[in-house]
């Protein structure tokens, strides 16, 4: 036999990698799916896949998926994955980081000194929101300023990356 000839289980599992492939690129928003360099048919069959609700037809078109994309050459799109799970991870982190900050300015006065020297926020209304925020934690009603004071956090953490 020839060395590249595959078994039917290699087969088998790369046409099975390639559904999964499929079905994760399937996960993301329309818009993302729609920028993926992707033929129509396979971004139409993959946005068809999110609005069907019974479990054997998703079966069935994510092995419709995978057929499509069988016959193409998929590293191009893997890339362009990779790249949206890595801008997704940075920006949970940042949203971790700036819930972290949020809880030491409100918990902690001299949190403040060290957050402007990290992040050299604009302290134009930061003061006041986190006062007000500090009153909204006290009452246990953690509300609108509670939400603006993470605003202005994440926007100053952003800046600065």
């Amino acid at each position: 036999m020839e060395e590249n000839l595959k078994s039917k289980t290699q087969l088998k599992k790369e046409a099975d990698d390639v559904q999964t492939l499929g079905v994760e690129i399937a996960q993301l928003p329309k818009q993302k799916i729609t920028s993926l360099s992707l033929p129509d048919d396979a971004k139409e069959a993959i946005i068809f896949y999110q609005n069907i609700k019974k479990n054997s037809a998703k079966r069935r078109q994510a092995q419709y998926i995978g057929k499509i994309l069988r016959g193409l050459d998929l590293s191009q799109v893997i890339e362009e994955l990779n790249v949206i799970k890595n801008i997704s991870k940075l920006r949970i982190k940042l949203e971790h980081e700036a819930e972290g900050w949020r809880e030491k300015l409100i918990s902690s006065p001299a949190a403040l000194d060290e957050f402007i020297n990290q992040y050299q926020p604009d302290i134009s209304n930061l003061n006041q929101t986190i006062s007000n925020a500090r009153k909204e934690s006290l009452a246990d009603k953690k509300s609108k300023n509670y939400r603006n004071l993470y605003r202005l956090i994440l926007e100053s953490i952003q800046k600065s990356d």
